[in-house]
């Protein structure tokens, strides 16, 4: 009688020195993927922010160029500073505030930035923001735009201003600090920093009164 072998098979598994190895060059591969993908992330919130700035700047001049007071005169409008409803607040003929978020509502515009924060907006209410009188060439603006909080000054007699405050929010930094103040009518706005307890990457956007005055002035609503 023949007897027909069995061959018997062996397998051999990972040990753990090599289960180890291959976690760490995983770890290395993944992390390489990350970093760049998280860089991707912020370039795309930072150009999705300054698209909607820039858009957000022509929609309040086209807002101006689309309303006229009772005077015949145009004016811009006030911030949504009662609520979160993204409609503008009056009192009476001029803002209930002079700061508060966009009337993105009103406007027909993103409500957040791309971190998702509201975008911010000061406008000089009692000389360009009033439903009854609207602003003519002789009219001042009083916001004033600074490099730091106490800071060289960037542009002055500003009507108004929009800004996002970026990644961090509202920051503890002086510089973020002073953009968060509603009591006065400063803006701080210069290139992103990442000193630690002074970080700032606020986004700010305004139209000079110049520029407002001629687009008024081109389509024939002023002087």
């Amino acid at each position: 009688m023949r007897f027909v072998g069995t061959s018997l098979c062996r397998y051999r598994g990972f040990t753990l020195v090599e289960m180890a190895v291959v976690l760490v060059i995983l770890g290395f591969l993944l992390g390489g993927l990350l970093v760049p993908l998280s860089s991707q992330i912020e370039q795309k919130n930072y150009s999705a922010t300054q698209k909607d700035l820039s858009e957000i700047k022509e929609t309040l001049i086209g807002y101006a160029l689309s309303h006229t007071a009772l005077d015949g005169k145009p004016y811009l409008p006030c911030p949504d500073s009662a609520g979160d409803d993204g409609i503008e607040d009056r009192a009476g003929t001029t803002c209930a505030s002079p700061e508060g978020n966009l009337p993105w509502s009103d406007l027909g515009l993103p409500a957040q930035d791309g971190w998702g924060n509201r975008y911010r907006y000061r406008v000089t209410h009692l000389q360009f923001a009033d439903n009854s009188l609207g602003f003519t060439l002789a009219s001042n603006g009083n916001i004033t735009v600074r490099d730091a909080a106490a800071g060289n000054i960037v542009a002055s007699a500003i009507p108004m201003i929009v800004f996002s405050r970026g990644k961090n929010g509202a920051g503890a930094g002086a510089d973020e600090t002073e953009n968060s103040n509603t009591a006065n009518s400063l803006i701080v706005s210069h290139e992103p920093k990442s000193t630690a307890g002074n970080e700032f990457d606020d986004m700010v956007v305004w139209i000079p009164t110049g520029i407002l005055f001629n687009r008024m002035v081109t389509a024939g609503l002023l002087p």
